[in-house]
């Protein structure tokens, strides 16, 4: 089980002691509090926001009717991998308490077809969050400068910018085209047997998205069995190192040391 991961935001940063002390960005705040700020005087700008243990949160300002918030810009890739892992405990426990109610000749009640909806519903928000993590994650990576030229034939060639790019490439057009161009590496080819797992990942997330019937519904028996029979904790890990491939170290566990 995966420690639960040390929340970021975008720009993390963080500064030892003696360059926290050096820095001046430590301030007697009156009982630790932020000055209260007019939000029309601090509109469509961010903030530095700097913890007394030195790490440095990149902010932004939310009017909250007349008042001024300033809000930590979250990492979007960890929300999501986060939000994925804290369904992955209960995941396991509901399919145990399914397969032990449908394998024996138990009694089958509305409590049973409960179980069924928890556990899917919970599956499939881990599948897309996931998912999501990793989309986030490849578009983050992508420079703002980047152009991506894609030939059509003989007829003519379309060159994409970073906006296109994240819009219109293919998930994995992009991952092999551009961001293993870009970083000059590859973890499909280095890591094959976790890449798999990636696939996988992609290939359910995709059905459950677009799900559909198929006659007398044989699709959405595909699907429930391919929930039933996925592989939850190496993907979680294969995305894990997936993104710290990447951009090292970007998921690293909580120092509390708690599990997901």
């Amino acid at each position: 089980m995966l420690k639960h991961i040390k929340k970021k935001t975008v720009n993390y940063t963080e500064l030892d002691k003696e360059e926290f002390e050096k820095s001046g960005f430590l301030l007697d705040l009156p009982d630790g509090k932020l000055p209260k700020l007019k939000f029309n005087n601090v509109k469509d700008k961010h903030a530095l926001l700097v913890m007394d243990n030195g790490e440095m949160l990149r902010s932004f300002f939310y009017n909250d009717n007349g008042n001024t918030c300033t809000i930590p810009l979250a990492n979007p890739v960890l929300i999501y991998f986060h939000s994925a892992q804290a369904n992955l405990r209960n995941i396991s426990s509901l399919k145990k308490d399914l397969m032990a109610l449908f394998r024996d000749d138990g009694k089958v009640t509305e409590d049973s077809l409960q179980l069924f909806y928890g556990f899917f519903g919970l599956s499939s928000s881990f599948i897309t969050q996931l998912m999501t993590a990793l989309e986030a994650f490849v578009n983050q990576k992508i420079p703002w400068d980047q152009k991506y030229q894609k030939d059509e034939g003989n007829k003519f060639t379309k060159i994409y910018n970073k906006d296109q790019i994240q819009r219109w490439v293919p998930f994995d057009e992009k991952i092999s085209e551009v961001l293993n161009v870009v970083e000059n590496k590859s973890f499909a080819r280095h890591y094959p047997n976790r890449q798999i797992h990636i696939d996988n990942l992609k290939d359910l997330r995709d059905n459950i998205v677009h799900t559909k019937s198929g006659i007398a519904f044989e699709n959405y028996t595909d699907l429930f069995k391919k929930a039933l029979n996925f592989k939850y904790n190496e993907a979680i890990e294969a995305v894990r190192d997936f993104i710290n491939y990447y951009e090292s170290d970007l998921i690293e566990p909580c120092p509390c040391g708690v599990e997901g």
